[in-house]
């Protein structure tokens, strides 16, 4: 599903579900089905070629039919799926029925849904899809949309090419930094080229950086090259290109072909040293192309690459530098000299309203100067310069700066696919600076149908497809990473992500443009546009409220709600509309609940559409009974509840669909069969209680379990409870997260279990669980282990780090040892199987000292250390840091170092990762 085909990817397969399912149509409706999705398969395959192209080149008849064919293919989705829950006998004998799609007055509860009915419900649909098509076939809505010519615009990186080398403020460190690899490193004349991509979003600074190393170090080579790759390219064109620039006088034939230019090139350059820089590489294919007339190039030559998607870099191979926002220091001298000349020329009067403004650009180069040239225009008051600061929000002003900005950000926005077009402008509901849960964006992209069953590979789960779509818009620079404090159970991976005011602007205006979100600020203006509330003819699919106590009161007020699918609140509020009115709700996001009663959520048996219900910082300690009439929830978070814990209703028995259950801790009733739940697939996090332990076995779909074990709920038969729920484990044959947190220390440990669910991928503990070295820790039974989080109650041997070596699929490990004997140290050996696919090692031990040999640990990238303050500078040399050629983070925690001692502590550290191939990161940290 994407913006440009609105239901028609999940209301498809609806369609066929009708005919095939148990449902008492009469034949001849069956048949007026079977024409429907037809008709609306053609509809989809218009759709998806109007949506081919960018919006600004559409177009406006295309505009105003797919948009006529989105909110047809809405209304048809809820009719059906208030069909389907009649059908399942799960929604009361209500009536529905489709009529009148031009004038936007349908009403689903209009007609009796008995038999006989369904012939005219089905006809009334039939006449307004006939009525899209005519108009379609009229206007040639394809051909329109095919010929709209391609209106050409300036290159924005130009600016940043033929910038002065004096205007260049803030990129000092990062170009000395890249110049240092690039001069010392690798310049033997008989090995390929060192190749060097520079990783970040747009309007950072990866053009103004890369050229700004060819004009300083073009001395150090023969020659350079300076290609932009760009969206489109034509390969032909670059190769060409490449060639003029290592011989201005190479005569080019132009009848050549790629094959036949990929020579010359190789030829030219076969004894030379070049810098080439291959900027904006948008895919694989481009890169994959244009390497193959560089690749073989000798005498130490070098190759940069700037590029959106870091994904495309690590398949370049070589050193991946991710490029980082400026400085508020940086930042402040480059939007000062934008405007007053001089890096401190910001008067007195305007300095806290220019702070806040460079707040809003975040770093990002092109946004404090387009920002800047906006301001350059305007008067030198206070009140105008606030004018400009919120607006530049909204996307209210209008200039040629702005536009430029804009249209860096579009080009990102027209290389996504359709569905994660779809995904990304679901984050316009967000508000700004939030840091948005990766779990609770993927659930709410499954919840609305953006990922489907149709998408989905075989053996491929829909979380792991969200998955993927999270991380591909974090490679293309759209999303950033973001962090989330759970100091315990962190696992190297991202779980949150925050969006870029600029890029939050650009989506909320595209997002209004299409009715795609509704999101009302706390002053009551709509996000993305110039109006103070949404339209009252136009439907309402999607509502955000940003902070916002509005009642929504009044009929007409409450009329708009019947169409939403997804409402979400931000912020602490005191009352919501009344939850009868959403009549096809899929998506309840409610994040903070604490202003709430369980008055306010009366009537949430009411939305039998319901997939997916958060209610964070709920301040009851019962959910209400009503929540067992949800048949159609899948997903419930409770998380950050006020209470300690919250109890579950006695009617959750009922939710039959529920996949994922999320809290900090949550307590079943006595008589609540947890096994049950048959659909349940993620637990976390329950408490541990014997009704719970002997349940656990039962829910043979089970595949995340999340475990809480606290000293005041344990009884005196806590050694028999634990062996249950240690033979309940291994009844969980599909288990593949284990997360268990606990504060007791002497009566539970894992030292009795014999084997672990082979299906394991993730086990972390918090706590000392583990007496002595699992013997369930092995190459055999952990074949599909990747992350692994344990702590030791003992020394960690060389035979116990031999095992752990052995893991085949181990990406993450983190080892507490908590051993009390003499200082020792331990070699990593490398061998062939030795930690092979590791990435990320954070190793805590007061006694200990881990040397890494050469060869070992092949693809680490991230390590941290923690470091006893007997350690003296002979034993940190030799630590073998920079036998670690993939390694690009170092943290080292050292315990109570005098301050006289630190200053040699870090010298001794950096001396070891001065040749480390990709000149990691370090962060030191003197704890106490």
């Amino acid at each position: 599903m994407d913006i440009a085909t609105g239901a028609m990817k999940t209301l498809l397969p609806k369609l066929g579900e009708l005919l095939v399912g148990e449902f008492k149509l009469q034949k001849g409706v069956k048949g007026e089905i079977e024409v429907l999705k037809e008709e609306l398969s053609s509809m989809n395959a218009a759709l998806c070629k109007v949506s081919e192209v960018p919006a600004e080149q559409l177009d406006e008849v295309a505009k105003i039919w797919a948009r006529d064919v989105r909110e047809l293919s809405y209304d048809i989705e809820d009719a059906v799926d208030t069909f389907i829950l009649q059908g399942m006998g799960q929604e009361p004998a209500k009536t529905f029925g489709f009529k009148g799609f031009i004038d936007r007055t349908i009403n689903l509860l209009k007609k009796a849904m008995s038999n006989h009915q369904h012939h005219g419900v089905i006809k009334d649909i039939m006449k307004q899809v006939n009525m899209v098509n005519k108009r379609h076939k009229r206007y040639k809505v394809s051909d329109v949309a095919a010929r709209r010519p391609i209106i050409s615009t300036v290159d924005p990186r130009l600016e940043a090419m033929f910038t002065k080398a004096t205007e260049l403020i803030g990129i000092d460190g990062p170009k000395n930094e890249l110049a240092k690899i690039l001069v010392d490193e690798g310049s033997s004349s008989g090995q390929q080229p060192m190749i060097i991509s520079i990783v970040g979003c747009g309007g950072l600074g990866k053009t103004t950086l890369a050229n700004a190393l060819l004009h300083d170090l073009k001395t150090k080579f023969d020659c350079q090259v300076f290609v932009s790759v760009s969206h489109n390219p034509d390969i032909k064109t670059i190769l060409k290109n490449i060639l003029g620039q290592l011989d201005e006088y190479a005569n080019i034939n132009e009848a050549w072909d790629v094959v036949q230019l990929i020579n010359k090139i190789i030829k030219l350059h076969e004894n030379k040293r070049f810098l080439c820089v291959i900027d904006d590489v948008w895919n694989e294919w481009a890169w994959d192309t244009v390497k193959f007339a560089l690749q073989d190039a000798k005498h130490g030559s070098k190759i940069v690459i700037t590029t959106r998607n870091k994904a495309v870099a690590e398949h370049a191979g070589g050193v991946v530098y991710e490029l980082k926002p400026l400085s508020v220091d940086a930042s402040r001298k480059l939007f000062n000299k934008r405007i007053f000349d001089i890096e401190d020329g910001c008067p007195p009067g305007l300095r806290e309203v220019a702070g806040n403004i460079l707040k809003k650009c975040d770093g990002v180069p092109l946004a404090i100067i387009t920002t800047a040239s906006l301001l350059a225009s305007k008067p030198r008051h206070t009140r105008e310069w606030e004018n400009v600061n919120n607006s530049i929000g909204f996307g209210l002003e209008k200039s040629p700066a702005v536009e430029k900005m804009k249209n860096i950000l579009n080009l990102s926005y027209n290389d996504l696919p359709f569905h994660l077009k779809t995904c990304l402008l679901s984050l316009s509901k967000y508000p700004e600076d939030k840091k948005i849960r990766k779990d609770v964006l993927i659930w709410s992209w499954i919840a609305e149908g953006f990922i489907t069953e149709e998408t989905r590979p075989a053996g491929t789960s829909l979380q792991v497809i969200g998955e993927s779509y999270f991380i591909e818009l974090i490679n293309r620079s759209l999303i950033q990473p973001a962090d989330i404090v759970d100091n315990d159970f962190h696992d190297g991976e991202v779980h949150a992500c925050q969006v870029h005011d600029m890029v939050l602007e650009l989506i909320n205006q595209l997002s209004a443009e299409e009715g795609f979100v509704t999101t009302l600020l706390p002053d009551g203006q709509q996000a993305g546009t110039r109006t103070s509330a949404p339209q009252k003819k136009k439907k309402i699919r999607r509502l955000s409220l940003h902070y916002s106590n509005r009642s929504y009161a009044s009929p007409e007020e409450i009329a708009h709600l019947s169409r939403v699918r997804s409402f979400a609140v931000f912020g602490d509020v005191d009352s919501i509309p009344p939850l009868s009115s959403f009549h096809v709700l899929r998506v309840l996001q409610l994040e903070d609940c604490s202003g709430l009663d369980n008055n306010h959520l009366n009537d949430l048996g009411e939305l039998r559409h319901l997939m997916f219900l958060q209610l964070w910082r709920y301040s009851a300690t019962r959910l209400p009974e009503s929540i067992g009439k949800l048949e159609s929830l899948a997903t419930l978070d409770i998380r950050h509840a006020r209470s300690s814990v919250v109890m579950l209703p006695m009617s959750s028995i009922k939710l039959q669909k529920l996949v994922r259950l999320f809290a900090n801790r949550v307590r079943l009733p006595d008589g609540l069969a947890l096994g049950n739940m048959r659909s349940l697939r993620e637990l976390v996090a329950i408490d541990f209680t014997p009704e719970v332990i002997e349940e656990i076995g039962n829910l043979k779909e089970l595949r995340v379990l999340r475990i809480v074990v606290n000293y005041p709920d344990m009884e005196d038969g806590t050694r028999n409870s634990w062996e249950h729920f240690l033979l309940s484990l291994q009844r969980c044959t599909n288990l593949q997260d284990l997360f268990i947190e606990t504060n007791v220390t002497t009566e539970c440990s894992l030292d009795s279990m014999q084997y672990v669910p082979s299906s394991l991928q993730r086990f972390m503990t918090s706590g000392m669980l583990m007496m002595a070295f699992p013997r369930w820790i092995n190459s055999v039974t952990l074949s599909s282990l990747n992350t692994l989080s344990i702590q030791l109650c003992l020394d960690l041997l060389p035979h116990h780090l031999e095992m752990l070596a052995e893991l085949p699929s181990l990406r993450f490990l983190r080892l507490w040892s908590a051993g009390i004997w003499k200082l020792q140290k331990l070699s990593i050996p490398s061998s062939a199987c030795s930690f092979r696919c590791l990435r990320h090692f954070y190793f805590y031990s007061s006694w200990m000292i881990l040397t890494f040999q050469p060869g070992a640990m092949p693809e680490l990238q991230r390590l941290c250390l923690c470091f006893d303050p007997r350690l003296d500078r002979n034993n940190l040399d030799d630590l073998g840091l920079k036998n670690l050629h993939s390694l690009r983070h170092v943290v080292i925690k050292f315990l109570s170092v005098e301050p006289e001692d630190r200053q040699e502590a870090e010298a001794a550290i950096r001396e070891d990762l001065k040749h480390s191939p990709n000149h990691p990161s370090l962060e030191l940290l003197f704890l106490g």
